[in-house]
């Protein structure tokens, strides 16, 4: 009996002296980072990769090409979107230096077209929302690895397929289609997390900050050696395949949402196997008295509905919902403003992807404190730097900073999201989440335009809007140290974690 204890953790009998398992200390029982862990969460966040490359492309496909007028007083040689809209159609003659680098000179988007090369980012971010609600839903319903796979091979198409668009308008339909299959590191998020425990979100968090970090970076070095936009979307394309050979036959599907979703033998196979290359003792629980515990309300028959029934959990959603819109608002205003921030967009670049590096270590050393305080403090640390880039002597050190507590803040959500809701619904809420936040994402670029009002007036914006999610994320449930809900009674315990006596509820699995 000592020994069975010390393999599972909690565990109970029944009246035939069954030994039932609850499913997280089965899960644990292939280990919390062990080696296998750790490949999951190294090769499932490359997904990160094709996110930042679909969402970020017209940091580099979008610069303001060069071009001199024939017949103009603004000199031979003019740089700036200003230059070209004042000069408008028919008004002056010019020609751009080398139309191949950019699509504002391969589609001609000057004069009253202007505007066009700035909102291209938006519509990626509004097929980014779609595809969230979607592939949300599909990786609840169809299973984490799926998802996954399906994503990146066609999210790896459409870049191609972006490469060759003869006109503005085939462009724009396939940076939306590229939206649409980017948010599958959503779903990887999710399925890195249910592969272990608070350790192992721990280290799915640092790891997406840093192959961000890397993949901005990449982006970067990739378009400062490939100049010209077409080669530039065409070799992001054949990074995406690479991702795709290494996860296709690398990764093997979550054993929580197999066992919630009465696929038992797979999920105990995955476990298995999991057990041995981690080096533990494979567990025999196809033997008749060791059962599984899952409980009834893991079958698939939870409802969102349900939980929104609940005042608390309401207003727990929405706080997620805007502050997750709050941070990307502040993270992509200052990615696609890295043409303004300095004289060189790739020095920008690198500078920006740098910050992400910070936050991974921040996160490392704080998620072993307060979820709700992190949050709170590093959401206004990001404003409070968002408020300092309006002086541009110290503009690209506050953007930096500004990136790099966003950045940790954003993230936390993730860990909060997974550490709130149950098995059974995580992936669709969290992609909810997602969708809302993109909002934010899809007004970053059009509100860079503000700039020709006032050069401070995007970060004014931006920081106004971020600090009312701050506020009211104090108010959220603390989750330091508890299981991954599985089912509906345990997210409404997070939630209202006190008792009448004002003692703290414990998560223990319900005994039938």
């Amino acid at each position: 009996s000592s020994g069975i204890n010390a393999e599972y953790g909690e565990c109970l009998y029944d009246h035939s002296m069954t030994l039932r398992v609850a499913l997280e200390d089965f899960v644990l029982t292939g280990g919390d980072v062990g080696r296998y862990q750790i490949f999951i969460v190294l090769v499932s966040s490359l997904t990160i990769f094709m996110h930042t490359f679909a969402l970020t492309l017209e940091v580099f496909t979008g610069l303001t090409p060069t071009c001199h007028f024939t017949n103009s007083t603004d000199g031979p040689l003019c740089r700036g979107h200003c230059n070209l809209l004042r000069a408008g159609r028919g008004r002056c003659s010019y020609e751009f230096d080398q139309p191949e680098l950019s699509i504002i000179s391969e589609f001609n988007l000057v004069g009253t077209d202007a505007y066009k090369a700035k909102i291209v980012s938006s519509y990626a971010f509004f097929g980014y929302i779609l595809g969230c609600v979607f592939w949300g839903w599909l990786g609840d319903r169809m299973g984490r690895l799926p998802c996954l796979h399906l994503c990146q091979a066609l999210n790896t198409l459409i870049l191609f397929a972006t490469s060759r668009s003869p006109s503005y308008l085939v462009y724009a339909l396939t940076r939306t289609a590229a939206g649409f299959t980017a948010c599958h590191w959503n779903t990887a998020c999710v399925y890195a997390a249910e592969w272990g425990g608070a350790r192992n979100r721990s280290f799915t968090l640092v790891a997406h900050i840093v192959y961000g970090s890397v993949a901005f970076a990449l982006f970067g070095a990739i378009a400062y050696f490939v100049r010209p936009w077409r080669d530039l979307v065409l070799v992001l394309s054949i990074v995406g395949a690479v991702i795709f050979l290494l996860m296709l036959p690398a990764l093997r599907e979550s054993p929580r949402w197999l066992f919630c979703h009465s696929r038992k033998e797979q999920a105990v196979r995955n476990v298995q196997f999991a057990s041995r290359v981690n080096g533990l003792l494979v567990h025999k629980v196809d033997d008749p008295e060791v059962e599984i515990y899952i409980p009834a309300s893991q079958q698939g028959q939870e409802r969102l509905w349900q939980l929104l029934r609940h005042p608390r959990v309401v207003f727990v959603t929405i706080t997620f919902y805007l502050t997750t819109m709050a941070n990307v608002l502040l993270y992509y205003m200052l990615k696609f403003s890295a043409e303004n921030i300095s004289s060189s967009p790739y020095l920008s670049c690198w500078l920006l992807a740098a910050s992400d590096l910070p936050s991974a270590i921040l996160i490392h050393f704080c998620s072993g404190y307060s979820r709700r305080k992190v949050n709170f403090c590093t959401q206004l640390t990001a404003i409070l730097f968002c408020y300092l880039c309006c002086a541009e002597e110290i503009r690209l050190t506050s953007a930096v900073f500004c990136m790099a507590f966003a950045a940790i803040s954003f993230n936390y959500v993730y860990l909060y999201l997974a550490e709130v809701y149950p098995t059974t619904m995580r992936s669709r809420v969290t992609a909810g989440c997602i969708a809302v936040g993109e909002i934010g994402g899809m007004v970053a670029n059009p509100l860079i335009l503000t700039v020709e009002i006032w050069d401070v007036l995007p970060f004014l914006i931006s920081s106004s809007i971020a600090l009312g999610p701050a506020i009211a994320s104090w108010w959220l449930p603390e989750t330091k140290g508890r299981r991954l809900p599985d089912h509906f009674s345990e997210t409404l315990q997070i939630v209202y974690p006190t008792s009448r006596a004002g003692e703290t509820v414990p998560l223990v699995a319900p005994q039938e």
